[in-house]
């Protein structure tokens, strides 16, 4: 049995983040996450058991940890819709620029009949969150600062509005002719115009 450290196995959590996530290598084997760790390998396995089941923690926090914070932002009842709308564009954009190839493996995995990763939101929580947003968005429609529309497309148009430039950002990059600084400057300028396009005032 390896010399458990009490720090190894975050560490360890915290390389494979970066090799999947923030370099794109998904298909890195233990061997590696334990070289860039500065591990012995066997500690991936006491941890973990295997590579697969290392894969599948590091996304399930990466994704618990947003939608925790989803969960206290929509539900609180201190600030306003608005200001919870600017802060989930920031958590969303910034957690993109961070882990710049989640989005893409999280939406290749849900294409999988046989996904385990993600971990569906309880009904109860869902509606809870439904009914919060719809609830704050018929005030905006009534001010007339957002078109008529459903909670549900809401959420599709601030999704689409912070995420898509993450899917495509190399073709976007081809596209458009720009560098990683460059890329990272739009990115940012971005999270005040979504809140324009969103909100009509």
């Amino acid at each position: 049995m390896p010399i458990i450290d009490s720090q190894a196995e975050q560490l360890i959590k915290e390389t494979a983040m970066r090799i999947f996530f923030v370099e794109g290598r998904l298909h890195a084997t233990t061997q590696v996450i334990a070289k860039e760790a500065g591990v012995n390998r066997g500690l991936i396995y006491y941890y973990f058991q295997s590579r697969d089941h290392l894969f599948e923690v590091v996304v399930k926090e990466a994704v618990l940890v947003v939608r925790n914070r989803m969960r206290e932002l929509f539900l609180s009842k201190r600030i306003s819709f608005r200001k919870k709308i600017s802060e989930f564009v920031e958590i969303t954009i910034e957690q993109s620029l961070k882990y710049p190839y989640l989005e893409t493996f999280l939406t290749t995995e849900m294409n999988r009949d046989d996904s385990t990763v993600l971990v569906p939101l309880e009904n109860e929580l869902r509606k809870e969150l439904l009914d919060s947003i719809e609830e704050d968005l018929k005030e905006e429609i009534k001010k007339g600062s957002v078109p008529r529309m459903s909670a549900e497309q809401f959420l599709l148009n601030i999704m689409s509005l912070c995420i898509y430039p993450s899917l495509h950002k190399r073709m976007l990059q081809h596209m458009i002719n720009i560098n990683e600084a460059s890329y990272q400057k739009i990115m940012q300028e971005r999270k005040q115009l979504i809140m324009k396009v969103l909100f009509r005032d």
